[in-house]
């Protein structure tokens, strides 16, 4: 069970911003420049500040400037006084940089009083320590004395999946069991042979996902599994269809049940993954070769094998114009409501291919970057009930669905009930 001190609490204050308000944007990664595209078409927002550890282009501000005041600034943000010069005078840090981070720019964010956005979390620091997500939620004390608010891992998987199975939960009064699966179907034009798998979010943090050991949360507590553990195939929606999930660590699983209010039998995160890949992964994994120490020789140097690894996939912001495919993200939850059975599942869906014709990017960075946007909206706009650190389900799901609806996006709903 996580510590006492970060469970919800029920005290509303009203939100200190009321005008408009000047963002500070860590790291211009895939989400990163959807993030910034829609803080640029916010109205409520009158600035941008970008930092990143490299410079960044005219060329990829230019299109930002036409519509608001934009600076951008190279900064390593995990220096922790380089970024609190970095970030001062921002009311809003909306941090879409590498979550080994969060921690430090949290603090930072503290330091210059300004709330504080991420869109996913890390594993623990060291082994049996809190997962990163409850960790960063110990710090609610700090930001309820600040008077600032914290909306952690907001965007798609965690975010969206946490206010989706937030929703399902209000329309029941018992739950049994929450099922967050992840999968979708991808192929790359122009690239003989296509690859059989292409991670959809950076290399680097799709890796470094896979390989933290997941939980799964059950009997009133969260118990560890093997690596890539609990094999399933699951029913996605077409065009995506049946595909082979396997247990990842996952943030919804961390947090749901301390947050739906009412008890939560078991909740799980399966990811779809090609077979033969999530066997090399678990193989390389146990033979201690995903170790930092473990080099190999290339030229006259020598590099992490991990490393040597990630590269034999494409990086998907390079390839983002020529993926074919869909994203869908499924909820299910299944309990009863007025003595009835029921199981419902919400899907969200975006092929590729409409977001590259909409941003020129991939289906995962354009709906965790749009997530994350909402996310800062609503915050603006008071929703989270008072200071100090929410996971995404804490906000209302009318609310994210009203504003997810009005970029054109969906989400299906099917219910299904049987009288016990």
């Amino acid at each position: 069970m996580a510590p006492e001190n970060i469970g919800p609490k029920g005290i509303s204050t009203p939100s200190r911003l009321g005008v408009r308000v000047k963002v500070a944007l860590i790291g211009l990664g895939g989400v990163g420049r959807v993030l910034a595209h829609e803080l640029s078409n916010n109205p409520r927002v009158s600035a941008l500040r970008i930092i990143d550890k490299v410079k960044i282009t005219a060329r990829v501000l230019a299109p930002l400037r036409n519509r608001i005041e934009v600076v951008a600034s190279e900064s390593d943000a995990a220096r922790g006084a380089e970024l609190v010069r970095a970030i001062r005078g921002c009311d809003i840090v909306a941090n879409t940089s590498v979550s080994d981070l969060n921690l430090g720019i949290m603090r930072a964010a503290l330091r210059v009083g300004a709330d504080y956005l991420d869109v996913a979390a890390t594993g623990p620091r060291k082994p049996g320590g809190l997962p990163g997500i409850l960790e960063q939620l110990t710090l609610r004390e700090s930001f309820e004395k600040a008077g600032l608010r914290a909306l952690l891992s907001m965007g798609l998987d965690p975010g969206m999946s946490n206010v989706m199975a937030r929703e399902a939960s209000d329309r029941l009064e018992t739950i049994d069991t929450i099922r967050i699966r992840s999968g979708g179907t991808v192929r790359v034009r122009q690239l003989r042979p296509s690859p059989n798998f292409v991670p959809l979010y950076s290399r680097e943090a799709f890796f470094s996902d896979v390989r933290i050991r997941p939980t799964v949360w059950r009997r009133g507590r969260l118990e560890e599994c093997e690596l890539l553990s609990g094999e399933e195939e699951y029913a996605f929606p077409e065009p995506v269809g049946p595909q082979k999930t396997f247990l990842m660590a996952h943030e919804e699983v961390k947090t749901l049940p301390l947050y739906l209010g009412k008890p939560v039998g078991q909740v799980d995160f399966k990811y779809a993954i090609n077979s033969d890949l999530a066997q090399a992964l678990k193989a390389l994994e146990n033979l201690g070769l995903f170790a930092r120490d473990r080099t190999i020789p290339v030229d006259h140097g020598r590099i992490p094998f991990r490393a040597a690894f990630e590269s034999a996939f494409p990086e998907p912001s390079s390839v983002a114009q020529n993926l074919v495919g869909t994203k869908c993200l499924s909820v299910d939850a299944e309990g009863t409501s007025h003595g009835v059975r029921k199981h419902l599942h919400e899907n969200i869906a975006l092929s590729h291919e409409e977001a590259a014709r909409r941003l020129g990017t991939t289906a995962v960075y354009y709906l965790t970057g749009v997530a994350a946007s909402i996310g800062i909206a609503l915050m603006d706009r008071g929703a989270l009930p008072s200071a100090g650190t929410y996971p995404a389900e804490s906000l209302e799901p009318a609310s994210v669905f009203a504003e997810w609806n009005a970029r054109g996006l969906t989400i299906q709903r099917i219910e299904r009930s049987a009288s016990n």
